[in-house]
């Protein structure tokens, strides 16, 4: 799956296209906003939020530069568009097409085939979870072993096992905050998970 910064870029790169038009940097100021929702993908077929760019100068057929359906309701403009999407958390499907995309790195580390292919970003997510869980097991390990040493210590040697619990109490803190943001964006994936 593409990373948050890689993402990111693609959303700043794709917002130079536009210059200074203020409805693009509208629709562009909430996607960086929302980050974590937007997935760029080449198909937008099954997408709840689906949203069609088109930059491109060297065409044969002319084309509308915007088109965005949420729910299957056709948006008139970005700014009807933002105003749907901010009663959502589903994710946010992004098809961008620009002269030369094919061979452009930013845009084709990011760009997944398809709406299924947002599915991988809960597998990822379970993945981190048990990462973390078993650092949480880990750290509670060590904080149990210097407790236990603790008792039978002599002076100088207490005072550096409670500087490992501190450091473990420290760490258990960190961690519970990574898992409790994680669990937040596991719940928002598996709520709006594509359906098979």
């Amino acid at each position: 799956m593409p990373t948050r910064a890689k993402k990111l870029e693609a959303l700043y790169n794709c917002g130079l296209m536009v210059g200074q038009n203020p409805w693009y940097a509208f629709l562009f100021g909430y996607l960086v906003g929302q980050v974590d929702r937007v997935h760029f993908v080449r198909d937008l077929t099954g997408a709840e939020i689906a949203i069609n760019l088109d930059f491109r100068s060297r065409r044969i057929w002319p084309s509308e530069p915007f088109r965005a359906t949420v729910r299957g309701i056709t948006m008139p403009n970005t700014y009807a568009l933002v105003r749907s999407m901010v009663s959502s958390d589903a994710p946010i499907c992004l098809q961008v097409d620009f002269d030369s995309s094919e061979d452009t790195p930013w845009y084709q580390e990011v760009v997944l085939p398809g709406v299924s292919y947002i599915k991988d970003a809960s597998e990822a997510a379970q993945e981190e979870s048990d990462a973390l869980w078993k650092e949480m097991d880990h750290t509670l390990d060590i904080y149990r072993e210097c407790k236990a040493l603790l008792e039978e210590a002599r002076p100088e040697r207490r005072r550096e096992l409670e500087y490992y619990m501190r450091l473990a109490e420290e760490q258990m803190r960190k961690l519970s905050a990574q898992m409790d943001e994680l669990n937040k964006h596991m719940k928002r994936i598996s709520e709006h998970e594509p359906q098979d």
